[in-house]
């Protein structure tokens, strides 16, 4: 155990001692203190750098769980609030392509910052008072020990406000919807314009460029001890303000809630209480719909509604930009507005004198995102969690898997989604054969998006009572299920959150019903059902230890499907004639496939054959019968079609690609996945388990980018084929993305039981010790249990005590 001592500055007092914890009246017991304080709050730092944060008051503990997640990784915040302001080109200039311009002028128009100055004074008196803590506790640590921050030199580590921290939980909330879109809101100008330039980007990253997750919640019938069992299996950057950070809030008979947040986030977004827990995954329904735009004739700046022509409304606005010589000089652009939305070019649907096209977007008003989130936090139970959502309605972009201590398991898609009449819905789901019928067809096969007509009343969100905001279809009318067995989502739609009881009816904007459902969705589905006992033992009921092995089994639902068949047609064969690649002995690679133990554990052999060969196919093959499956997708039957192998020699040439590519690479065929898959922590390569989309497996991993920070991102390498999309590079596969916090837990008769990884450690500080420490133990499926308990804390061996005071004096 070590005590911290730090000098008293700016108000803040931090205390040295042995042990602290809970007298016998279940206060705080000091031996010292000051006088007239705002905020007192202990920090207990055991394995790892979780704090677990005790105070006697929400706002003492919010205030402690601001300064530990500062001193860990302040910087990140520190960035995000310059980016909110749209003030990094005033501190980095204008940036590569005017990157820098480009996000502050976009965020400006997107009106974050106006948002959050008119919403916050309308927020509850609690949640004001909230941030104030976290801005208080950011603000603290930064004056108190900002020299130990890595930013610690730059001018942009400043004091924060709480309405900096509620722009940013607000463009957040826009994660899964405009901030993809912010190149297209650039890109719209009129016809003719000076400032046009073609958009940067493609259209389908809208809705690709998403994170994603597994989710499980276990009832009383699948729990080995009859209570309540959750799996949390987040799949997000590991670079970045979207990593997530652990914590424990204490307020003895309040609040004692453990979990993970994002960065700079107040309170738990993915964790458990005394009596419920929950997480999250990626909902696939719609928070966009475009509008397309029937512009007057007589003036492009003008477009018909309902017979009449309007104006589009004409915004311009400025930021500072810095130059080379230290001066600040405004740079602006203006941007246009129609009723429905922000306009968008969508190439290669562009502003013409005939058109043009403007995007709504469902959270472009969310406020109560950390209403919302605190409710869970507080929940009493199952009955209380579920009246949250009632009630809160703010869930940004994700559903809910969650389970509680007497054993139910709920899902819901609470995300906000346009309320459309049922001639809006009959138009995207069967557009007429004319020209916007054309368009449409096209906005959604290029982006996956809902366009509809702008000329019309009859396409507008329809106003609903019971919904958070005019527009929005109403909670009632949400897919929610409740069951004693399970339930789970994989990133599909809300039609197999249990394959043995569908939602169905729902808005087709919550997402499609009766459709193939992905690999990895069927995996986690296989997984639960568990009709072999393969997960849950003979007597079908999960454990703890049985929960973990099975999210981290890295078995993956193609190689269940396929991969024998795939043996039967190359064993014998020799040379193979590729239109491709020429002729390609397959000998070798079917060896190795035939002894493949069939995991993505780093010690597999085969699993990078395995993924190359999958690679040759499109990602539709992965969905119903073609050129892979010969047995099509059947509703009836959605786990376990498609299926069988296709006829033919196409798998073969596939096989041959895949020895192409890995001799391209420079990666022997016998190659154990742990020595080409990895990633990079403070300059150590570590190895990485798991899987891309391609296997179905559960615990997923690959390299992307999502992540708005300057970092430099860790780098892929050249590929060695882009179209295949497995990420091999002339580095092998690397990873900076997937399963982060990984947590799966159990309630009992007493106290919750738990155990997590944490993927990229708690700091993002390289010179850290927990920058890479949780890394090195997810790559060995270590798993760490987790500290709930007072005794579990003071009996940690590196355990680390901080008392804190603050005196509220944040401007």
């Amino acid at each position: 155990m070590s005590d911290l001592v730090h000098a008293s500055t700016r108000g803040l007092w931090i205390l040295a001692l042995s042990s602290i914890g809970l007298g016998a009246s279940g206060c705080l017991e000091l031996p010292v203190e000051p006088q007239d304080y705002e905020y007192r709050a202990v920090i207990r730092w055991t394995d790892h750098g979780v704090p677990h944060i005790l105070a006697e008051d929400i706002d003492s503990a919010i205030y402690g769980q601001a300064y530990a997640f500062a001193r860990l990784n302040g910087c990140v915040l520190a960035d995000q609030v310059l980016k909110v302001r749209s003030e990094r080109a005033m501190f980095f200039g204008a940036g590569q392509d005017d990157e820098h311009v480009r996000s502050d002028l976009v965020i400006k128009a997107l009106e974050v910052y106006d948002n959050a100055e008119a919403e916050l004074p309308q927020q509850p008196a609690q949640i004001q008072s909230m941030l104030q803590a976290y801005a208080d506790g950011y603000n603290d640590f930064v004056a108190q020990r900002g020299d130990q921050l890595p930013c610690a030199e730059q001018p942009w580590l400043r004091s924060i406000s709480p309405t900096d921290l509620f722009a940013y939980y607000i463009e957040l909330g826009m994660l899964a919807s405009s901030r993809q879109a912010h190149e297209f809101y650039w890109a719209a100008q009129p016809p003719g314009s000076a400032s046009l330039e073609p958009a940067q980007g493609s259209v389908a990253d809208i809705r690709t460029h998403r994170p994603g997750s597994n989710g499980w919640g276990i009832g009383r019938d699948r729990s080995a001890n009859g209570h309540g069992m959750l799996v949390a299996n987040p799949h997000f950057p590991w670079q970045g303000e979207l990593k997530l950070f652990e914590s424990h809030l204490r307020v003895p008979g309040t609040l004692d809630v453990y979990g993970a947040s994002l960065m700079g986030v107040v309170g738990t977004l993915i964790g458990f209480n005394e009596s419920v827990a929950w997480t999250h995954t990626v909902s696939d329904g719609q928070r966009l719909v475009v509008y397309n735009l029937e512009l007057d004739p007589a003036d492009p700046l003008r477009y018909m509604f309902d017979g009449q022509s309007m104006p589009l409304e004409a915004q311009t606005h400025e930021v500072m930009v810095l130059q080379e010589d230290g001066a600040l000089t405004p740079a602006s652009r203006t941007f246009y507005r129609s009723h429905h939305g922000l306009l968008a070019s969508l190439p290669p649907l562009l502003w013409s004198n005939e058109r043009a096209y403007a995007i709504r977007d469902a959270n472009a008003s969310n406020v109560a995102m950390i209403s919302q989130f605190i409710g869970m936090n507080l929940a009493r139970g199952m009955d209380d969690f579920q009246r949250v959502h009632d009630e809160q309605q703010g869930i940004p972009w994700v559903n809910t898997i969650s389970t509680s201590k007497d054993g139910r398991a709920w899902y819901i898609d609470s995300t906000p989604t346009a309320n459309l009449s049922p001639e809006a819905i009959d138009y995207f789901l069967q557009p007429p054969l004319d020209e916007d019928g054309i368009l449409t067809g096209l906005i959604y096969d290029l982006a996956g998006l809902v366009m509809l007509p702008g000329n019309r009343s009859a396409f507008d969100w329809v106003v609903a009572e019971g919904a958070r905001d005019p527009g929005l279809l109403p909670v009632t009318d949400v897919p929610r299920l409740e069951r004693s067995d399970f339930v789970f989502n994989a990133n599909d739609s809300h039609w197999l959150s249990n394959p043995l009881e569908p939602l169905t009816g729902f808005s087709p904007l919550h997402g499609f019903e009766q459709t193939p459902r992905s690999p990895r969705t069927r995996m986690n589905a296989h997984m639960l059902l568990d009709e072999e006992g393969l997960y849950s033992g003979v007597d079908g009921k999960f454990d703890l230890a049985e929960l973990r092995d099975a999210i981290l089994s890295n078995h993956g639902m193609m190689e269940l499907l396929l991969r024998d068949a795939v043996v039967d047609r190359c064993q014998g064969q020799t040379t193979t004639e590729t239109e491709a690649y020429g002729a390609v002995d397959i000998a070798p690679a079917c060896t190795v496939l035939s002894t493949w133990d069939g995991t993505l554990d780093t010690d597999s052999v085969g699993a990078i054959v395995w993924r190359e060969l999958l690679g040759d196919f499109g990602a539709s093959d992965r969905f119903d019968a073609g050129a892979l499956f010969a047995e099509a997708f059947d509703p009836a039957s959605p786990v376990k079609t498609p299926r069988t192998l296709a006829e033919g020699e196409r798998v073969l040439e596939a096989l041959a690609g895949a020895v192409v590519k890995l001799e391209q690479a420079g990666i022997a065929l016998d190659t154990p996945l742990g020595e080409v898959q990895h990633t990079v922590r403070a300059g150590e390569r570590i190895p990485i388990h798991g899987g891309g989309s391609a296997e179905g497996v559960a615990n997923l991993v690959f390299y992307g980018g999502l992540s708005t920070t300057l970092d430099e991102p860790l780098s892929q390498g050249t590929l060695v084929d882009e179209g295949s999309g497995t990420g091999l590079s002339d580095q092998g596969y690397v990873i900076n993305y997937g399963s982060s916090f990984v947590m799966a837990m159990q309630f009992t008769d007493g106290d919750p039981e738990a155990y997590a990884l944490l993927t990229y450690g708690q700091s993002d500080d390289p010179r850290s010790p927990y920058h890479v420490d949780q890394t090195r133990r997810f790559s060995q499926k270590d798993w760490r249990k987790v500290s709930w308990t007072e005794d579990d804390i003071e009996a940690d061996p590196d355990l680390e005590i901080e008392v804190i005071f603050g005196f509220g004096d944040t401007p």
